[in-house]
């Protein structure tokens, strides 16, 4: 019985947490049509895409997920936006911080080596535009890195943050 409770009441409370996050954020949907001042978009494995866009001095976010249907065709599963709360207050500190605008591409980094023996597990690819130009570039496997290079222990953490700390509500389909 115990057992049983245990189970049900997290449930509720997921189930609960999901309405509650469905309502749609007014604020992301002012900004919809307005030029971003920064942008920074990242796919991870093809299977993740973050956009984010900074318009009026606020980031406002948007997460894709995605999967392959029976067909192998990639196809959207979910669609998530930026919740309008305190999460998001350290973003811009985040971005500054980790001087994403300033990472070169991995191999552009001296003394870098891509492993030939192994294909990539984990590709994050970014665009940034910093207000001024745009600029692409990729890390694969950054974690292999972590102790030769700071690029790569910015790049992680700056996925940890975005994964682990801020707040998304989903969207409908």
């Amino acid at each position: 019985m115990n057992f049983k409770i245990r189970l049900f009441v997290p449930l509720v409370f997921l189930w609960g947490w999901m309405a509650a996050c469905s309502i749609s954020n007014p604020e992301i949907a002012n900004h919809q049509n307005s030029d971003p001042e920064e942008r920074i978009s990242l796919e991870i494995n093809e299977a993740l895409q973050f956009e984010f866009q900074k318009i009026d001095s606020a980031w406002i976010g948007n997460l894709t997920v995605f999967i392959m249907n029976e067909n192998n065709e990639k196809v959207v599963q979910s669609k998530f936006t930026s919740a309008n709360d305190s999460s998001w207050q350290d973003f811009d500190l985040f971005v500054n911080f980790l001087k994403l605008y300033d990472i070169p591409p991995q191999n552009e980094i001296d003394g870098w080596v891509p492993d030939s023996e192994n294909l990539p597990r984990r590709v994050y690819s970014f665009q940034v535009f910093d207000g001024e130009s745009t600029k692409t570039f990729s890390y694969q496997d950054p974690i292999n890195d972590l102790r030769d290079y700071w690029q790569s222990q910015n790049i992680l953490t700056f996925v940890t943050f975005i994964e682990n700390d801020l707040h998304w509500l989903p969207e409908d389909l």
